[in-house]
């Protein structure tokens, strides 16, 4: 761990990250606080998450192509900056008597364009800062570590931050936290990303000139990828579930500044506690379940998760006690880290390695467009149930959609390998045995 810390580009890379992820966390509790101030519309809080996150969902196709054509540091860089310069602007906006929304919209939807470039680039990237294979899964370690630190401080530092600074100063702060972080990728030694340029300068240069043929390269990979899903019953059974229980989560993230607010009367510092106690929740449950050796089929322990996750949140909507609340973030937490586990070795375990990448930014075209669909159908929802009836609805959605999981994902371990024709270049047919290349010993 010592030489991992003496090697200088690897503390630029961790700083750089680690003030912008905090800034990031800070900057949406306090955008969000701050949408609810000054429009008190549940629609336009809805919207703000829609338009961040559809577009980094579908965005994230092109900047995969980006960061393997590219220099990947300068990727990153100009992403941070053009980040920095729209929270700067979004600011501004909401400074105004009357608040431009359309113009707020069209900036979180830029925003959330540029966000994949440092989301995806920093993962591509951290193998060339680390070469070592040894250091490089400590590396690893420590910088999962520093998410979950960031989940767990962001929230509770912006809800001190805005009762005393106020939220469009918090967001100053997120926009700076962009242009630190831009500096610290700057000061990356050249010679560690040179050899990607000098591989790619060719063909970059040459797919500029022909942008149809990358056109129709980019889709006839997506094609494969759904092609290779829709092929999979049981995969596609988990995909849907997994986009419902997104869509299930909707409620908390749209109602819970609302709640914090009106129902718990704690305010900004009472929202950052609720956050933080989800996160502290979720690193508990993380690192219990990594730490027991799980026997209960992987269908089965999925649709429980999402029942345990409805039971857990079902309390918001019966009290308005901010401690009753912090508990039953805290085992929402606990209940539902482990879905992220067995939900991504199971499609790393049941994807032949050449087609993981497509199949899996497929795939996080469907189920990334639950939790902002489920924002927006909140949004207007809110007027008609209230805060808390929102939350219970939200609550028993996810009780029902975890039972009817429990049925109908019990035979996800036993589903069968398919392979790609490559006679055919995207047409999927199953295999015998002797052409299985998930054998049944890596079955989750």
């Amino acid at each position: 761990m010592k030489e991992l810390w003496l090697q200088r580009p690897f503390r630029w890379y961790w700083l750089g990250l680690f003030l912008s992820g905090l800034g990031d966390q800070m900057g949406w509790m306090a955008l969000s606080w701050f949408v609810m101030e000054r429009t008190q519309s549940p629609v336009a809080m809805g919207g703000i998450i829609m338009a961040y996150m559809l577009p980094a969902v579908f965005a994230g196709l092109v900047a995969g192509v980006l960061l393997d054509r590219y220099d990947r540091t300068k990727l990153i860089v100009v992403d941070n900056v053009g980040r920095g310069v729209i929270f700067f602007g979004l600011v501004a906006l909401l400074q105004m008597e009357q608040v431009p929304r359309l113009l707020v919209y069209i900036l979180v939807v830029c925003a959330g364009i540029l966000s994949p470039l440092s989301s995806a680039g920093a993962q591509t990237l951290l193998p060339r800062l680390v070469p070592k294979k040894e250091l490089l899964v400590k590396a690893n370690g420590v910088m999962e570590s520093q998410w979950q630190i960031v989940y767990m401080l962001g929230p509770a530092m912006a809800g001190v931050l805005i009762g005393w600074i106020g939220p469009a100063h918090v967001l100053i702060l997120n926009a700076a936290s962009f242009f630190v972080c831009a500096f610290c990728f700057s000061r990356l030694p050249r010679q560690l990303i040179a050899h990607q340029v000098q591989d790619q300068e060719a063909s970059s240069g040459s797919a500029a000139k022909k942008v149809g043929p990358f056109l129709r390269s980019l889709l006839a990979d997506m094609r494969v990828g759904y092609r290779y899903l829709f092929g999979r019953k049981e995969m596609l059974l988990l995909v849907i579930f997994t986009f419902l229980f997104n869509m299930g989560y909707g409620p908390v993230e749209v109602a819970l500044p609302l709640y914090a607010n009106k129902d718990l009367a704690a305010g900004p510092v009472g929202l950052g506690m609720l956050w933080s106690s989800l996160a502290g929740g979720a690193l508990l449950g993380s690192l219990l379940f990594t730490a027991v050796r799980w026997k209960l089929a992987t269908g089965v322990t999925l649709g429980g998760i999402i029942v345990l996750w409805g039971l857990a949140t079902l309390p918001l909507a019966l009290f308005t006690r901010l401690e009753v609340a912090m508990l039953a973030m805290g085992i929402a937490g606990l209940s539902f880290s482990p879905y992220n586990i067995l939900y991504r070795s199971y499609l790393q375990n049941h994807v032949p390695d050449h087609l993981l990448g497509r199949v899996m930014t497929s795939i996080r075209t469907i189920t990334g467009t639950g939790m902002p669909a489920g924002a927006a159908v909140c949004g207007v929802l809110i007027p008609v149930l209230g805060v808390r009836g929102l939350l219970g609805a939200g609550a028993a959605a996810c009780i029902l959609t975890g039972l009817l999981a429990l049925v109908l994902l019990r035979g996800l371990d036993q589903q069968e390998s398919l392979a790609v024709d490559q006679r055919g270049g995207d047409s999927l047919q199953p295999v015998g045995q002797e052409g299985v290349e998930l054998g049944e010993e890596r079955k989750a």
